[in-house]
């Protein structure tokens, strides 16, 4: 066999997969044509440390706003929250907030989490800057935007509700429990709001996704493509054809751990992409398309001609390096690198391989240790094993886990979003604060405007939400 993926001139940049921990919250669809005439952008000067009178040094925290609905003095305010990511007009302009906004007069902001975006406390991300960046902070600056906003005599008697997805969820959940005198409701999407090392359920979710929309027969394609990956390994001719099958740059390093985990990574985090990603029949595309030879001929050739469609690769070719994996952190600053500190400090989240019989029980590489790495080359060698359980402990501590504190909330889950494991997801959190979880939904769903893809209980969930703020609104 002669093997032709060995990187040439003629092939693209080498490119490096991410694990899909960091969310990019992308604008509703129906916004990308959209000009956003109404959605003006602003600054408010924020301290940089909200628990130190003594450090009087500041940063500019940016915002959106769109006052197209609102009604006038007392009318309500709406703020999405930003969460690791870059914030967009699209928020403002469509989307299940918007709705809300247009069916209470409301005012809609959309904040940027700090270190986010354009919202950068310091333009150099070490480890000794990155020191400001935890959820206490944000939650503070929120509290401080919204009393600002409050001096406006147009606002001073507004009621305010959150609405945040994913880890914002987890933050208009908290701001709730730590706040409860400045917001009237939160709305919180997908919110994996207690924090997990050694989080296996994850890829147990993914596992369950992929067999309740494409039946055995796809399960047991991907679970045939990825023992023969692992066979592969053990001759030379098997490693030949999996670089081939994978479109890797260069030979893989067998003898590394580091390395196997990373090519472990790039099939894991792609079926948790599309999991992730999922609307009602695009799994089923993706298993049909394994039942017949668009992806490849071989089990495993079908997985690696999946990764390379998903993705886009092109004529480009995947890294086949760890160490080219940890560089992509070792940018100057980059929303990857900010929230994976967050990751090493407080939360975990860390996609291992599970062992409870999973297609993905094999990819063993695929540790806590691979993870944490991570965090001791990228930032500081202190962040060792040790220490990132002790901060997701406090963390859970401090929050209350699964048991949140919390009146006045909707809180929303997808059944086949890898994230609900961290949630919760089978009974409301009080009486008056319930929970939608829905088959065949994924994650954040329902931030979206309607979809001609979304089932009945999926508008239905969105519905319930918007009834029950309106509620609290006019009570």
């Amino acid at each position: 066999m002669v093997f032709g993926w060995v990187l040439t001139p003629s092939w693209g940049e080498p490119r490096v997969v991410e694990p899909p921990i960091r969310i990019d919250l992308q604008p509703p669809e129906s916004t990308r044509n959209l000009t956003a005439r109404n959605v003006f952008q602003s600054w408010v000067t924020m301290p940089i440390d909200h628990f130190d009178p003594q450090n009087r040094d500041t940063f500019q925290m940016r915002f959106m706003f769109n006052e197209q609905f609102f009604g006038g003095d007392g009318y309500p305010i709406f703020i999405m929250v930003g969460g690791e990511w870059t914030i967009a007009a699209g928020w403002l302009l469509a989307g299940n907030m918007y709705l809300m906004a247009e069916e209470n007069r409301g005012y809609m902001i959309y904040t940027e989490h700090r270190y986010y975006g354009e919202t950068l406390p310091y333009q150099e991300f070490t480890a000794q800057n990155l020191r400001f960046l935890n959820v206490d902070q944000a939650l503070a600056d929120l509290a401080y935007f919204i009393l600002e906003l409050k001096k406006q005599s147009r606002f001073t008697n507004s009621k305010i509700i959150l609405y945040g997805g994913s880890y914002a969820a987890n933050m208009a959940l908290w701001f709730k429990q730590r706040y409860p005198h400045l917001v009237e409701g939160v709305v919180a999407s997908s919110g994996p709001i207690k924090g997990k090392v050694d989080f296996a359920g994850y890829l147990e979710v993914v596992h369950q996704a992929l067999l309740s929309e494409g039946g055995e027969q796809c399960i047991s394609t991907i679970r045939q493509g990825i023992a023969d990956t692992i066979a592969a390994m053990q001759t030379e001719l098997g490693r030949r054809s999996l670089e081939e099958a994978y479109r890797l740059c260069s030979p893989l390093n067998y003898d590394n751990d580091f390395d196997l985990g990373y090519l472990s990574g790039l099939i894991t985090w792609t079926f948790s992409t599309s999991v992730q990603q999922a609307r009602p029949g695009t799994l089923l595309s993706i298993c049909n398309n394994f039942a017949t030879n668009a992806y490849g001929v071989t089990p495993m050739q079908k997985i690696g001609g999946y990764i390379a469609a998903i993705r886009n690769l092109g004529n480009s070719c995947w890294s086949a390096s760890y160490e080219a994996f940890l560089n992509t952190y070792n940018a100057t600053r980059s929303n990857s690198r900010a929230w994976y500190y967050q990751t090493c400090t407080e939360y975990g989240y860390y996609q291992i391989a599970p062992s409870s019989g999973t297609v993905f029980d094999q990819l063993k590489w695929l540790d806590v240790a691979f993870y944490v790495n991570v965090c001791k080359q990228v930032f500081d060698q202190r962040f060792d094993e040790k220490f990132v359980y002790d901060a997701v402990d406090r963390v859970n501590l401090i929050f209350g886990g699964l048991k949140p504190d919390v009146n006045n909330t909707i809180n929303i889950h997808g059944m086949i979003d890898p994230w609900h494991a961290l949630g919760v997801y089978d009974e409301d959190l009080k009486e008056g604060s319930p929970t939608y979880t829905i088959p065949r939904a994924s994650h954040c769903f329902d931030l979206q405007g309607w979809l001609s893809t979304d089932t009945i209980r999926m508008t239905r969930a969105q519905q319930a939400a918007r009834r029950l703020v309106s509620r609290w609104l006019s009570s």
